[in-house]
């Protein structure tokens, strides 16, 4: 247990000196919107040299071949805040859809503000105006990040709660193929409980083949909402029983 609290420590302590290593250029560039995929890029840098100085491992399952000239939607499970900045290597520069209550965090929340795009989800005009801003970015070429489950859920694991609609209807109605991402070991890395008991572990990034809408009615965001659903629930299920 000594050994797990100090390698911990060195993990944290990793995290935070490279966020410090880089915070002037991004203080910089963050109010700056026409360099937005330049921070955000910036932002992979970061997590990159975090998870290396930390000796977790990533392993990347892509199970197709990515088209760099296709904006996407990425919607991912959420067990663990590890999966933010695993979610950040994906290769394209794409803009979170995430809680605001990130941005009261000191620095971080106000970049994580400038750069993303925060949603109150107990608040109607939050959700719409959050709704307002990825469609902005996606008419600026952004790719956009989601956890549709609308924040970590990890009572019932292997289990994910229903999604939000939010990540479907944009993907609808802008006719966007949508990227299911599984991370099967995440919470067993760091568990959201405890980030004193980070674990070195290999953290595998599964990103499916991607599912495009079959149009924009009601029924068509929901055919899409169950299936990303069910693409995601399956595969985590195999991981069910690992240590």
């Amino acid at each position: 247990m000594i050994l797990r609290r100090l390698y911990s420590f060195w993990a944290i302590l990793s995290m935070v000196f490279f966020f410090a290593l880089l915070i002037i250029p991004l203080l910089i560039m963050v109010p700056i919107k026409s360099i937005h995929k330049t921070a955000l890029k910036i932002n992979c840098v970061w997590a990159w040299c975090f998870l290396k100085m930390a000796f977790i491992p990533v392993r990347k399952d892509w199970r197709f071949k990515l088209d760099k000239k296709q904006q996407y939607i990425l919607c991912a499970n959420h067990f663990s805040y590890l999966d933010i900045p695993i979610l950040g290597l994906f290769p394209q520069s794409f803009k979170f859809v995430g809680k605001s209550s990130l941005a009261r965090i000191p620095i971080f929340g106000y970049m994580y503000r400038a750069l993303h795009i925060t949603v109150n989800r107990s608040s109607y005009r939050s959700r719409a105006r959050s709704l307002v801003k990825a469609r902005e970015a996606i008419t600026d070429g952004f790719n956009l990040g989601f956890f549709p489950e609308g924040g970590i859920r990890l009572e019932h694991y292997p289990n994910m709660v229903d999604f939000k609609d939010g990540a479907f209807k944009l993907a609808a109605e802008n006719n966007l193929p949508i990227i299911p991402v599984t991370l099967p070991d995440n919470y067993r890395i760091l568990p959201d409980d405890d980030l004193f008991n980070i674990r070195r572990k290999q953290c595998r990034i599964i990103y499916h083949e991607p599912i495009w809408p079959n149009g924009d009615t009601d029924q068509h965001v929901k055919q899409l909402r169950e299936e990303v659903f069910r693409v995601i629930q399956t595969e985590l299920i195999k991981y069910k029983n690992e240590a």
